[in-house]
C-alpha cells in the first residue's frame, strides 16, 4: 500500500486541479456571456463613459455569444494601436508571440523527445517511480547517449528563441522610432522637453544652460517647497472633510423631511435652517484636529473659516514660488522634438554634464516631485537601502513558498516523516487536490501580496519618474518571481522528494537530484491550469468589480463628486505587474522545454486564453495607462526571456554534470556561450536606440525627401554622430530672443518661421477613427476659443506643415457640420491649455511595402520598413494641437505651484439649505458650488453633470 502511495500521482493531481479549475472557468465565461450586455458599466465602460475622450471610445461590443472575441480577432493592428495604446498592444503582442514560441517549440520536441524520453525504460524497473507525465521527461532515460537528442533540440529551439528576440527588437526600435515622430507624439510636450537630474547648482542659471543649449525655449527649475506643499496637502484634506460633512448633513435633512412627509408628520420649521434637521444643533458634524487628542471642532464652521486662511497663504506662497531655494534638477523645453533629441544624444559626450541623468518623454503627472530634491549621495544610499531590503524579502519570503512546494510533492515525505502517514489513507482526488490545487492558489495569493511594497521601496529608493518606478517592479517582480516561485519550488519539490533516499544513501544525493528534477514539472502543469483557466476567466468576468459595483459605491459614495468620478473613473492595466507574472511562465516553460517539453503545450493553451481575456480587456473595459512608456516594458520583457534560457541551459547542464555525461556538457556549452553573446550584442545594439530617435527618421517623416529612416543599424551610428557634433556647432537652431528664467519664451516654429507664441502639442481624445470625414467630433459654444488648423503633406519646409498665423484663417470650418474636414472644439479645452488642434497627412510614399510576404518580414525583419509600419499608425495620432503659453508657464513646475481653490461640489435640497451654506462659505473666501447635484424623489444624492470647473485631461 505504501509502496502504491509513494509511486507517482502527476496524473491524479493534474486531474484533481484540472477538474476544479476547468469548471470555475466555464461557470465564470458563462456569467460574463449572459450579463455583459446587461452590466455594461463593468464590461464595457469604454463604450458607455461619456467623459472619456472619443478617440480611445470603441464601438459597443456584439451582442452574440463569441462574436466579440472573433470581432477582436480579426481588428487589424490598427485597432489595437488606438484603443489599447502602444504599451498595451506590446503587452497583447508579448502574449501572442509566446504562445506562437511555445506551439514553435512543441513542433521542434515532440516528435523527437518523446519517443526518445517515453521508450528508454526506466519506467519498467522495478520500484520505478517513473510513471505518468513522468515518462515523457528526461528522468525516463536509462541511456544516457540518448542525451544528445536534447542538446542538439535546445541549439534548435533555444537559437530559434534568440532569434524572435532579435526580430522583436528590432520591430519595436523601429515602431518607437515611428510612434515618436507621428504628428501626435512629436508635438508633446514631453516629446520636447528634457529633464536633467543630478546636475551641479553652480550650472543651474540661465546664463550657463542657454550656452550648453541655445535652442531652449523655456526652463522651469525645480525647487524646495516643503511649506508650501504642508499648506496644500492640508487645504486638501480638509476640502475633502468639509464637502463630506456638508453633502451628509444636506442628505440628512432630506431624507428626513421626505420621512415627515410620508408620516404625516410636521416638516422641521423653519425649513431653511439646518440646525433644525440636526436635534437643533446638536448633531452637527465634529472632527478633531489631531488625531484623538485633538481639540474638536464643528467641522462646517471650522471648514470655511480654515479654508478660507489657508487660501490667502497658499495664493501668497505661489506667487512667491520663484524665490524658493533651487534642487538639482531642471526642466528643459526645446521648440521641437528635432532640437530636443540633438541636446539628448550630446549629452553623454561632455564632459560637464558627466554623472548628470537624462530623461525625456515624461509628462509633469509623471514626476515624483519629493525625489527631485535628492542629491546623488542620497540618492544612491536610498537605492542601496531599498534594494538590499527586497534582497533580504526575497530570500526569506523562499521559506514560505519552499513549503507550498513541498506540498505539492508531500506523499514522498510521509514514509520519513510518521505524523504525516495519515495522508497516504485518503483517497488520490482529496491527494491530488492538496497537492496540485492548494499550493498553486496559496501561490498566487502570496505573490499578490508583494507588487505593492516593491513599487513603495522603488519610491524610496529615489526614482524620479513614475516609469522608472515601473520599470524598478517589473525588475525586482520578475526576480521575485523566478527565485520564489520557480526557483524555490522546483528545488524545494524535487528535494522533497528524493529527502528520504538521501538520507540512505548521501553519497547518491545528486544522482537522485538529477533523477527527480524532470518530474518537479508535474507542479506547475497545475499551476498553469489555475492561472492559465481562472485567472484568464476571472479577467473576463472581473468578478470582484462587478460585487463592488453594486456595494462599494453605495456605501462609500456619499458626495456627487464620489459618485462621478466612481462612475467615470476606469482602471488601468499595471504592466510593471502583468509582465512579471507572464515572464514567470514564459521561464517555467524554456527551462524545462527540453527535458519535459508537454509542458510547451500547456503554455500556448495558458498564453492563448490570456490573450483572448486582455483583448477584450484592453479594448473594452480597461483605458490605456496614464504613465505612458510607450512600449518600452517590452524591451525589458524580451530581455528577460534571456533569463529563463540560461535557466533550461543550466538545468540541462545541471543533469548532465550529475549524471557525469561530459560529452553532452561540452555541447551544451555551446548554446550558453552563444547566448551570451546574443545577450551582450543586443543590449550594446538596441538599448542606445530605444529612448534616442534618429535625426534623419524626424526630417524624414517630416517630409525632408533628402533624408531617410537607417533602416540598416536604426540609428546606433548616427546617434553617436550627432551626439559628438552637437558640442562642435551642431546646437545652434538660431536667434530665439528673450530670457529665460521661470516664464515662457515665444515658440518660433523653424519651419514656419512664425512667431506664434505657443508650442505645439497633443491632446488625448481628440479625433475618432469611426468617421473618417469627421476626426474631430467636439463641438462647443465658443468656436471663437480654437485655433484649429490642417497640415499639409506636401509642405516640406513646415514639419507637419505647421502653417503661419495668416494660414490658420481659411483651414477651420466654424460651420459645426457633421461631414466638414474638423468639428469645433469645447472652450473648455481652450481654458485648460489647449490653443488648437490640427492633423496631418498620414502618408509619405503612397501605400509602401505592398508585396513583402510575411514570411520574409518574419525571417528578415529589417525588410517590414519604416513606412510600412508608419501606415499601421492611427489616424488620431496625425493630429496634434497647441498649447495655450498659459498652460505652458507652470507645466513643469511643482503641483504645488499651481494648485488650485479647492471648488466643493454639493447637492441642491428643495429646501434652499445648499444656497445658504454656499453664500456662508463665499464669505469666508471658499467657493461652493451645488450646480449639477440634486437630489432625487426617494432622497438619494444624484449627479447631473460633471464637477465643478471639470475639464479633460490634456496629453503631455
Amino acid at each position: 500500500m505504501a509502496s502504491d502511495q509513494s509511486s507517482n500521482t502527476s496524473v491524479s493531481q493534474f486531474l484533481s486541479t484540472l477538474i476544479p479549475t476547468l469548471v470555475i472557468a466555464v461557470v465564470f465565461v458563462l456569467i460574463f456571456i449572459f450579463i455583459r450586455k446587461t452590466h455594461k458599466r463593468v464590461y464595457e465602460p469604454r463604450a458607455i463613459v461619456k467623459s472619456l475622450p472619443d478617440d480611445i471610445k470603441p464601438e459597443e461590443a456584439s451582442t452574440g455569444l463569441f462574436s466579440w472575441l472573433t470581432y477582436l480577432l480579426k481588428r487589424p493592428e490598427t485597432f489595437i494601436i488606438q484603443y489599447a495604446g502602444a504599451d498595451g498592444y506590446f503587452f497583447l503582442r508579448f502574449l501572442f508571440e509566446f504562445c506562437c514560441i511555445c506551439i514553435l517549440g512543441a513542433i521542434i520536441t515532440w516528435p523527437i523527445l518523446f519517443p526518445v524520453n517515453a521508450t528508454n525504460g526506466n519506467n519498467n524497473q522495478p520500484n520505478s517511480t517513473v510513471k505518468g507525465f513522468d515518462i515523457l521527461t528526461l528522468s525516463n532515460i536509462r541511456n544516457k547517449w540518448r542525451t544528445f537528442a536534447h542538446v542538439f533540440l535546445s541549439w534548435i529551439l533555444f537559437g530559434a528563441v534568440i532569434f524572435l528576440i532579435y526580430r522583436e527588437l528590432v520591430y519595436y526600435t523601429t515602431f518607437r522610432h515611428v510612434l515618436q515622430t507621428t504628428p501626435l507624439y512629436d508635438s508633446l510636450l514631453s516629446s520636447r522637453t528634457l529633464m536633467l537630474t543630478e546636475i551641479p547648482t553652480e550650472k543651474l542659471t540661465d546664463d550657463n544652460l542657454r550656452g550648453y543649449f541655445p535652442s531652449a525655449t523655456n526652463i522651469w527649475y525645480g525647487r524646495e517647497y516643503k511649506e508650501l506643499q504642508k499648506e496644500v496637502e492640508e487645504r486638501t484634506k480638509l476640502a475633502g472633510k468639509y464637502e463630506g460633512a456638508l453633502n451628509k448633513v444636506l442628505t440628512k435633512a432630506v431624507k428626513l423631511k421626505n420621512k415627515c412627509i410620508k408620516k404625516s408628520k410636521p416638516v422641521p420649521e423653519p425649513e431653511d435652517d439646518l440646525d433644525k434637521y440636526l436635534k437643533d444643533g446638536k448633531k452637527r458634524p465634529t472632527h478633531r484636529l489631531k488625531f484623538l487628542i485633538g481639540k474638536k471642532v464643528d467641522t462646517l464652521n471650522y471648514g470655511a473659516e480654515r479654508l478660507g486662511e489657508l487660501n490667502k497663504s497658499v495664493s501668497k506662497r505661489q506667487a512667491e514660488y520663484a524665490t524658493n531655494t533651487q534642487l538639482p534638477a531642471v526642466f528643459i523645453e526645446f521648440p521641437s522634438q528635432l532640437e530636443l533629441q540633438k541636446a539628448y544624444q550630446a549629452i553623454p559626450y561632455n564632459q560637464d554634464f558627466k554623472g548628470v541623468k537624462r530623461v525625456t518623454g515624461v509628462a509633469p503627472e509623471d514626476v515624483i516631485w519629493p525625489n527631485l530634491q535628492l542629491t546623488p549621495t542620497k540618492r544612491k544610499i536610498q537605492a542601496v537601502i531599498a534594494n538590499t531590503i527586497l534582497t533580504l524579502m526575497i530570500i526569506f519570503w523562499c521559506i514560505p513558498v519552499a513549503v507550498v512546494g513541498a506540498i505539492s510533492n508531500i506523499n514522498f515525505l510521509t514514509e520519513k516523516v510518521p505524523f504525516l502517514r495519515f495522508i497516504n489513507n485518503m483517497p488520490k482526488v482529496i491527494m491530488g487536490v492538496i497537492t496540485g490545487l492548494l499550493p498553486s492558489v496559496a501561490l498566487s495569493i502570496l505573490m499578490s501580496l508583494v507588487p505593492p511594497f516593491i513599487k513603495y521601496m522603488g519610491k524610496k529608493s529615489g526614482r524620479i519618474t513614475v516609469q522608472q518606478i515601473n520599470e524598478y517592479c517589473q525588475s525586482w517582480f520578475f526576480a521575485f518571481q523566478v527565485v520564489n516561485v520557480f526557483l524555490a519550488v522546483a528545488l524545494g519539490s524535487s528535494a522533497a522528494s528524493v529527502a528520504q533516499e538521501i538520507v540512505k544513501d548521501p553519497g547518491q544525493a545528486l544522482q537522485q537530484l538529477s533523477q527527480r528534477f524532470p518530474p518537479s514539472v508535474n507542479f506547475y502543469f497545475s499551476y498553469l491550469c489555475v492561472q492559465g483557466l481562472t485567472i484568464s476567466s476571472g479577467v473576463l468576468l472581473q468578478i470582484v468589480a462587478l460585487i463592488l459595483s453594486h456595494i462599494l459605491g453605495r456605501i462609500l459614495d456619499s458626495t456627487p463628486r464620489a459618485k462621478w468620478t466612481r462612475w467615470n473613473t476606469l482602471g488601468q492595466p499595471d504592466f510593471s505587474t502583468l509582465y512579471p507574472a507572464f515572464q514567470l511562465l514564459t521561464v517555467i516553460a524554456l527551462a524545462y522545454s527540453v527535458i519535459a517539453p508537454l509542458i510547451l503545450g500547456f503554455t500556448a493553451i495558458a498564453f492563448a486564453l490570456f490573450y483572448f481575456a486582455y483583448i477584450y480587456t484592453m479594448v473594452y473595459v480597461l483605458r490605456p495607462s496614464a504613465a505612458d512608456a510607450r512600449g518600452k516594458n517590452y524591451v525589458k520583457s524580451m530581455f528577460q526571456l534571456f533569463t529563463g534560457l540560461f535557466l533550461a541551459q543550466l538545468w540541462i547542464t545541471a543533469i548532465f554534470v550529475f549524471t557525469k555525461n561530459w560529452p553532452c556538457v561540452a555541447l551544451e556549452g555551446v548554446i550558453v556561450v552563444v547566448t551570451i553573446i546574443a545577450r551582450m550584442w543586443m543590449k550594446r545594439k538596441f538599448l542606445t536606440v530605444v529612448d534616442a530617435v534618429p535625426i534623419s527618421a524626424i526630417k524624414y517623416a517630416a517630409g525632408d525627401t533628402t533624408y531617410s529612416y537607417p533602416m540598416y543599424d536604426q540609428g546606433y551610428k548616427e546617434i553617436q554622430t550627432e551626439g559628438q557634433n552637437y558640442w562642435e556647432g551642431g546646437n545652434q537652431l538660431g536667434a530665439v530672443g528673450g530670457e529665460v528664467h521661470d516664464q515662457v519664451l515665444p515658440y518660433r516654429n523653424p519651419g514656419a518661421g512664425a512667431n506664434t507664441g505657443v508650442a505645439p502639442n497633443a491632446l488625448d481624445g481628440e479625433s475618432s477613427l469611426t468617421d473618417a470625414k469627421a476626426p474631430f467630433d467636439h463641438r462647443g459654444s465658443d468656436s471663437s476659443a480654437v485655433d484649429t488648423r490642417v497640415a499639409h503633406a506636401d509642405n516640406s519646409e513646415k514639419p507637419y506643415g505647421l502653417e503661419s498665423q495668416g494660414d490658420k484663417a481659411s483651414n477651420v470650418d466654424h460651420s459645426g457640420r457633421k461631414d466638414g474636414p474638423f468639428q469645433e472644439q469645447t472652450s473648455g479645452d481652450h481654458e485648460k491649455g489647449i490653443a488648437g488642434v490640427g492633423n496631418a497627412a498620414k502618408g509619405i510614399a503612397g501605400a509602401p511595402g505592398k508585396g513583402v510576404s510575411w514570411l520574409k518580414i518574419f525571417f528578415a525583419p529589417k525588410t517590414q520598413t519604416f513606412d510600412m509600419i508608419r501606415n499601421i499608425m492611427p489616424s488620431s495620432y496625425f493630429n496634434y494641437v497647441e498649447y495655450n503659453p498659459e498652460f505652458i508657464r507652470h507645466a513643469y513646475s511643482d503641483p504645488a505651484v499651481t494648485d488650485e481653490e479647492p471648488h466643493i461640489w454639493i447637492a441642491r435640497d428643495p429646501m434652499g439649505l445648499s444656497e445658504i451654506e454656499k453664500n456662508k462659505a463665499l464669505k469666508e473666501g471658499v467657493d461652493v458650488t451645488d450646480e449639477n447635484a440634486t437630489f432625487d424623489d426617494k432622497g438619494k444624492l444624484i449627479f447631473t453633470g460633471p464637477p465643478p470647473t471639470y475639464e479633460e485631461a490634456i496629453r503631455v
